[in-house]
């Protein structure tokens, strides 16, 4: 994928060609295309891989309405583990599916939501970053 690949609420964020995850063409989907509070976002990443993971982490950076911030960082094997995406390490380098599902919960104010979720992995090498924009239904 070109750094001018996007959906509508998405984009790749950082210099993608240095990326270790090169998205297929068309290979990032996030569905539904309008997220809703109470309800599941699914995002897939289909792709080439350049070497193997072993480790890393999850920096999740969002805002909604610059009002709340959610800053976290994730050990990317444990969220591997998790219900979020049912997966393991290490990830082996070559062509790859990376599957998450999140609940956003209903709690969350409907407001424009912006921000970045980044893996890295256990060299600190970006393996992925995708930059969310949206409003919350």
């Amino acid at each position: 994928m070109s750094p001018a690949d996007h959906g509508d609420i998405w984009s790749l964020c950082g210099d993608p060609t240095q990326h270790l995850l090169q998205g297929y063409k068309d290979g990032v989907s996030i569905s539904p295309d309008m997220p809703r509070t109470g309800e599941a976002i699914d995002v897939q990443v289909n792709g080439r891989l350049a070497s193997d993971v072993t480790g890393g982490k999850v920096t999740i950076q969002l805002n909604i309405m610059n009002m709340i911030k959610i800053n976290k960082d994730l050990d990317l094997c444990n969220v591997l583990r998790s219900d979020v995406m049912q997966a393991d390490c290490p990830i082996p380098s070559g062509d790859v599916t990376l599957n998450a599902k999140a609940f956003i919960p209903k709690e969350l104010p409907k407001l424009p939501l912006k921000g970045d979720v980044r893996i890295s992995d256990q060299n600190g090498n970006t393996v992925t970053c995708i930059s969310l924009d949206f409003k919350l239904h």
